[in-house]
């Protein structure tokens, strides 16, 4: 308690992690800049390619005495394919937050954007840890309605708040450091193993009921280290429109459940939906579009465009114009057609193993 008798206010870090993607990482750190202007962020570079991406990152650091910035030089795909050193820059970031004192330490990568916070989140997460001893990490992130067609979330012992089923740690969201350092945490090199891992010792990952972070939906990708697919431009200040007060008010509500899809509106772009936080190199989209069909009706197999946040004018405002994500060939064609390539291939390989083969 403070002297005057009331609590002390946690101190939160704000992090946000990225490897190139310059207009989607620029995006995620001035997002947290406006949604929390008075904190204290780090940004940690893990070794982008794009040396103007540095420079502007850099700039961002100089012009706020509240923000800091780590350039990392090393970014090992031979680690980790998918996400590099990634789990080498999160060291850096928790070894930052314990040396400084803070309590709380709020990670987001670099295709995220911070859409709201305020002291209200905080004071939620406080609450939900001290009611939970063994939860050391609380998503943040808005989930989109196929979530629901999944086994991956489920009740917590707290009334209408959700938890990650298979996961005692996760990789974004709001951390409580005491709890980290007294337990000696840390990341593995992928993120099934850590998840498993903290799963198995009885750790759980609840979900904020008043989730602030939306991932940029149908986002390029990096994989070993190179980038897969393009970001898109916008004529507007961010990626995605900031929810107005009344809405933010509205997420509060009891018993009100906020997806993906409610309020995460591609601003001066246009987009899929139900929409997509991952790369579509596989046919799981459209495994999700077949349960939503069959639990609730035809209509629901074919995604249409979320056009909320964009107009013609918008539009054809972009160069090249009518931005939009993911590539309408992607979805529709060559994504279908990896997975009949890949049947193929697999029928093929077990055609030509014998019965001892596949004894094995």
């Amino acid at each position: 308690m403070t002297p005057a008798g009331r609590a002390r206010v946690p101190r939160v870090l704000h992090v946000v992690v990225g490897h190139g993607l310059p207009r989607y990482f620029l995006n995620a750190v001035r997002s947290v800049r406006a949604t929390a202007p008075l904190d204290d962020v780090l940004v940690i570079d893990n070794a982008s390619p794009d040396e103007a991406l540095r420079r502007q990152l850099l700039r961002l650091g100089d012009a706020d005495d509240h923000m800091d910035v780590v350039l990392r030089t090393v970014n090992d795909v031979q680690v980790n394919a998918k996400v590099g050193s990634l789990y080498a820059a999160y060291d850096v970031a928790f070894s930052y937050a314990l040396e400084r004192g803070f309590d709380l330490l709020h990670l987001i990568q670099g295709d995220f954007q911070v859409l709201w916070w305020d002291s209200d989140v905080v004071a939620r997460s406080i609450d939900l840890f001290q009611a939970h001893p063994k939860c050391v990490n609380i998503q943040t992130v808005l989930f989109s309605r196929d979530k629901m067609l999944t086994d991956e979330l489920e009740e917590s012992t707290s009334a209408g708040v959700l938890k990650l089923s298979k996961y005692g740690l996760a990789d974004t969201g709001v951390y409580h450091l005491a709890r980290w350092k007294a337990l000696g945490m840390r990341f593995e090199e992928t993120e099934q193993l850590h998840a498993q891992r903290y799963l198995d010792e009885g750790m759980e990952v609840l979900c904020h009921p008043w989730p602030t972070d939306a991932p940029i939906p149908w986002p390029p990708v990096i994989r070993r280290g190179l980038p897969i697919g393009r970001e898109v431009r916008t004529v507007k200040p961010y990626l995605l429109r900031p929810p107005s007060a009344e809405i933010i008010a509205e997420l509060k509500q009891p018993a009100h459940r906020t997806w993906f899809e409610d309020i995460c509106i591609p601003w001066g772009w246009v987009c899929v939906t139900p929409m997509f936080a991952t790369s579509l190199d596989s046919v799981d989209y459209w495994v999700f579009r077949y349960r939503d069909a069959k639990q609730n009706g035809l209509s629901h197999v074919l995604p249409r465009l979320a056009t909320r946040g964009a107009t013609w004018g918008d539009l054809l405002r972009t160069r090249p114009p009518f931005q939009h994500r993911p590539s309408f060939v992607q979805l529709f064609v060559v994504v279908h057609l990896r997975e009949v390539l890949r049947r193929l291939r697999s029928h093929r390989i077990l055609g030509q193993r014998g019965p001892h083969d596949l004894a094995m």
